[in-house]
């Protein structure tokens, strides 16, 4: 999702690595922001790197498949750490379901469950397919949003925002 939204490519194969980091400046409810995005690609493996991610984060994507019903149980344990590690930080999470174009019969993953989920945790829920360039800049979009809500939504500044993407 995040090689979409920064390159506006979807790549036939992807190299796996601890991290990617990207660098893109956008204009968000009329306020220029710096978003410095760390993707992850779910390394589970790192837990002392992902902490550290977490610490210095403001916006959190969420990001599982919908035909991979592994991967969406372990956003709680994500969802918990992120709370656990910012406690009373400001900050957002939005949850993205990923692979939206697949059909109905290779999903694994209810919607119906995770909008459950989102709602209880009062996070925002969305599905997005990178393959078929569906709602990948309005995840982005819409976590800033959201953490501008809950920080200085009525500035005109620049802002410098970390955005892991786990």
């Amino acid at each position: 999702m995040t090689y979409r939204f920064i390159c506006d490519k979807f790549p036939t194969e992807h190299d796996t690595t601890v991290e990617d980091q990207y660098k893109v400046s956008l204009t968000i409810d009329d306020i220029k922001c710096d978003l410095e995005i760390l993707d992850t690609a779910g390394q589970d493996d790192y837990q002392t790197m992902l902490d550290t991610w977490i610490e210095f984060g403001n916006c959190f994507l969420l990001v599982y498949s919908i035909d991979d019903l592994e991967s969406y149980k372990s956003l709680k344990t994500k969802l918990d750490r992120i709370s656990q590690i910012k406690n009373n930080d400001k900050y957002s999470v939005v949850l993205v379901g990923n692979k939206c174009d697949l059909s109905e019969s290779e999903r694994k993953v209810k919607k119906e469950d995770v909008d459950s989920f989102a709602k209880s945790n009062n996070i925002v829920f969305l599905e997005a397919s990178a393959l078929k360039k569906i709602n990948v800049k309005e995840a982005f979009t819409e976590v800033v949003h959201e953490y501008l809500e809950k920080t200085i939504f009525n500035t005109n500044k620049c802002l410098g925002l970390r955005c892991p993407c786990f």
